[in-house]
């Protein structure tokens, strides 16, 4: 579902598609991602013109561990919004 994925420093966007031919935002999926990492309470927000950009904006005290958690939250809402 990665589109692309740009960024500057910490400062990420995940782009999520439907399709990786066509590029066609994943915009339902992304919101739901979004409500999902917060419900894990994991803040992050979807941007752009079709709201299918996750923006990952950390902290500045943001570390190896915050990473790890980030992931490994980001890992289980993949996984309970695909099951």
């Amino acid at each position: 579902m990665i589109g692309d994925v740009r960024g500057a420093g910490l400062f990420i966007g995940v782009e999520l598609v439907d399709d990786r031919a066509t590029l066609s935002p994943a915009t339902r999926f992304a919101g739901e991602l979004v409500n999902e990492l917060r419900r894990r309470r994991v803040l992050i927000s979807a941007a752009g013109p079709a709201a299918n950009v996750l923006k990952i904006r950390p902290p500045l005290p943001f570390g190896r561990a915050e990473a790890d958690l980030f992931l490994e939250t980001l890992e289980a809402s993949l996984a309970h919004l695909q099951a």
